[in-house]
């Protein structure tokens, strides 16, 4: 995710921040009853020469509530400043971390894993557009098995270097420019990307207009709570640990089985399924990085394993299936 280039009017460095807009309703069934559960901190000061507006959030707070009704986590309020995350993911990475990035390997359990659930449920259609298709890696392991795969990617870096190294064709459009094409896919993959995106049911229906009536969605986020949880777990245990998995609102939405599966349909799909996502996997030397990924790997087979593990605390990250009716 990115914007074009900007470059922000010069303004005094203590001018304060442009504010915020409250956020009346759960963003995906429209509740109201919504309780405060973490407070997100912002620290944009490495932004201070590329974007000072976007810089002087530094230091402001804003909690994440959590919906009564469906159980989804969403802020109170959002930054008011002109395309916020916009300008927030105009990531400017070297050549050489976007090259590490494809070649590491760390997600392709992930996408292997997502991939063979779209093979089950499309036989002999094999079309794929990834959604943030970022650095491209998805759309090479998606080639490597037969797949017609394509992606959408609006960071102008990474879009560039998916092309390039896959060969494959990388839309710089969002979801809806492209649907006017006309085109469809029989799959359409958002991993890693849903919990970046304010008002996510919108996100979604966006999503199905590319796809094929009869087609396939999959969609990997964090598990909310459980990630929550987990990060306060570890503050505690390490004493100067800051839970950190809302600041700077990077991750926006916070959802659980329900209210993942609700806003899925809500945008128009159905036969939603949810499960455990698999663990990324990191291809590293050592033995710390090597008990780290078999700690994760146990997690996720064990969690499998339990009747209702993908709402235990084992289930950190959530995948989720729908069809485009």
């Amino acid at each position: 995710m990115s914007n074009l280039d900007r470059s922000p009017a010069a303004a005094p460095a203590d001018a304060p921040h442009a504010g915020f807009t409250p956020v009346a309703a759960c963003w995906v069934c429209g509740g109201t009853a919504l309780a405060p559960v973490h407070t997100a901190l912002f620290e944009l000061s490495e932004y201070a020469r590329q974007d000072p507006e976007l810089a002087r959030y530094t230091g402001a707070t804003v909690r994440i509530v959590r919906c009564a009704a469906c159980g989804f986590g969403q802020p109170e309020a959002l930054p008011a400043l002109p395309d916020f995350f916009g300008r927030m993911y105009d990531q400017r990475w070297s050549a050489a971390w976007m090259e590490t990035e494809f070649t590491s390997g760390y997600k392709d359990l992930i996408f292997g894993t997502v991939l063979r659930r779209l093979e089950a449920r499309l036989p002999g259609r094999r079309t794929l557009l990834d959604l943030g298709a970022h650095v491209g890696r998805l759309m090479k392991v998606a080639a490597g098995r037969g797949w017609a795969a394509e992606g959408v990617e609006l960071n102008p870096s990474t879009a560039a270097h998916a092309a390039r190294a896959t060969g494959l064709p990388v839309h710089r459009m969002d979801a809806r420019e492209l649907s006017s094409s006309g085109r469809r896919w029989a799959a359409v993959t958002l991993i890693d990307v849903l919990e970046h995106i304010p008002q996510p049911v919108e996100a979604l229906e966006a999503a199905r207009t590319v796809l094929e009536p009869g087609g396939w969605i999959a969609v990997k986020v964090p598990h909310g709570r459980v990630q929550l949880r987990k990060e306060m777990l570890r503050a505690r245990l390490r004493p100067g640990y800051r839970a950190t998995v809302a600041d700077n609102l990077v991750h926006v939405n916070h959802f659980g089985v329900r209210s993942l599966t609700l806003a899925l349909e809500r945008a128009g799909f159905t036969d939603v399924h949810v499960e455990i996502a698999a663990p990324e996997v990191v291809p590293a030397p050592g033995a710390r990085r090597g008990l780290s990924n078999a700690v994760r790997l146990a997690t996720w087979r064990l969690g499998r394993l339990l009747p209702r593990g993908v709402e235990s605390p084992l289930s950190l990250h959530l995948q989720a299936y729908a069809r485009n009716p």
